[in-house]
């Protein structure tokens, strides 16, 4: 009831954020998409395989209203899964709020949104321990600011505030008598100041000054207390326009780390704190033609993860479509992801550093506008290693360390309605 009370007072908020004072247009529109489901092992465990069929049904609703001052949108989203093995049945929800008020040389935003989720597409991207009926909550909100400094100058200042809790989240790490590891929520204040600078007509300069608070909020033994980082940097890149069909974007900049996050095996924590530097970076190019779509590149983050470990995630990824005819669409992408812990004390070491990877090969139909029906392939392989100082520690071991893979076959229908559009 708080969290809901939260996002009321949230959309109460958005929708009095402004003033109307020109002619309005409303929109209304939905997708639902539905789809059948094998995949030979989801768990990705290297023990034994948990092969699993299902359906999922994706219904979605938008719906927005916009004037020459003030456009507030909203999104609804589910994602409902249903597998022949119960334990694998998954429902997420999501509701998210969008408002920008403009000015002749301002735009002042205000977004928000609360979700509920068990998606396993979310755990693998986090930290690849694919756990049955481990379900998240969480909430946001974000204020920003955009002013137009100069005809080719723009500064930006976004705040934003979200917390994430987990309920019934056993996450696959050997322990003795302390009990289990769970998962573990965090609470994130983050502030960015940017600035970019149109040097030319096809080329941008981009700089941003961050920081962000993360607190990990960490329960189920003793040896898991509340822990808190400071994370601070800068990043500088540009984007350049080739021509018009090649863009190309690129980034960087250093990340500095302060503090440490849970220590499992119940090492003080003033015995590890210390200042760890890490990096932002992307580099990105993206071919936009009649026919054909590509785009490839490199990204490095730091982020903080469900184990209350703040981890440095480094990504490879190319993505390459082809229209073979007005309703035929072929789809090909690939992943390379490479996560390690940062700002971690001695006794959690590399224990969860792992390698993932990816593909997708998709074949699209679109009869009509509306309704388009697709079948694809993907395989999945992931890699845990573990310190060898931490394997004989039966309280710190992790039970996934190893090679998995999984094959997946999915059969997709979706139908996207037009909705209703009014002026006034």
């Amino acid at each position: 009831m708080y969290y809901r009370r939260k996002m009321a007072m949230l959309a109460l908020a958005c929708i009095g954020f402004g003033k109307d004072v020109a002619a309005a247009e409303w929109e209304v529109k939905g997708d639902l998409g539905q789809q059948l489901e094998y995949n030979d092992n989801i768990s990705l465990n290297t023990i034994r395989k948990d092969s699993v069929a299902g359906y999922v049904l994706r219904p979605s609703l938008q719906a927005s209203r916009k004037t020459e001052v003030l456009d507030i949108a909203f999104e609804g989203l589910g994602d409902i899964r249903r597998y022949d093995d119960s334990n694998w049945d998954c429902d997420n929800y999501s509701l998210s709020l969008n408002n920008q008020y403009k000015t002749k040389r301002s735009v002042y935003g205000l977004s928000g949104g609360y979700s509920i989720s068990c998606s396993y597409a979310q755990q693998i991207t986090d930290t690849g321990l694919l756990v049955p009926n481990s379900q998240s909550e969480q909430y946001r909100i974000e204020p920003s600011w955009a002013w137009q400094w100069t005809e080719r100058d723009k500064l930006s200042l976004i705040g934003s505030y979200s917390k994430t809790s987990y309920r019934n989240s056993f996450v696959g790490v050997a322990f003795n008598n302390q009990g289990s590891l769970n998962f573990s929520g965090n609470e994130t204040y983050a502030v960015s100041l940017g600035e970019s600078h149109e040097w030319s007509r096809r080329l941008t300069l981009t700089g941003n000054l961050f920081y962000s608070n993360i607190k990990y909020t960490g329960f189920g033994i003793s040896a898991l207390n509340a822990t808190t980082q400071n994370l601070f940097g800068f990043v500088l890149g540009g984007n350049y326009e080739i021509d018009e069909n090649w863009s190309f974007n690129v980034g960087g900049g250093p990340v500095w780390v302060d503090g440490v996050g849970q220590n499992f095996g119940g090492v003080s924590q003033e015995q590890n704190s210390s200042v760890s530097l890490g990096s932002k970076a992307n580099i990105d190019v993206t071919y936009d033609g009649k026919l054909t779509k590509f785009s490839a590149g490199y990204s490095n983050s730091i982020d903080p993860s469900s184990l209350g470990q703040t981890l440095q995630n480094h990504n490879v990824f190319a993505n390459y479509s082809y229209r073979f005819t007005q309703h035929l669409l072929l789809d090909l992408s690939g992943n390379f992801s490479n996560n390690q812990s940062i700002g971690g004390g001695q006794s959690t070491g590399s224990q969860f550093d792992r390698t993932y990877f990816t593909t997708v090969a998709g074949i699209a139909w679109e009869p009509t506008r509306n309704w388009q029906l697709k079948g694809s392939y993907v395989y999945s392989w992931q890699d845990y290693q573990q310190d060898q100082n931490l394997q004989n520690l039966q309280n710190l071991r992790n039970i996934n360390v190893g090679t998995s893979h999984s094959n997946a076959v999915m059969l997709f229908l979706n139908y996207s309605w037009d909705g209703i559009q009014r002026s006034r």
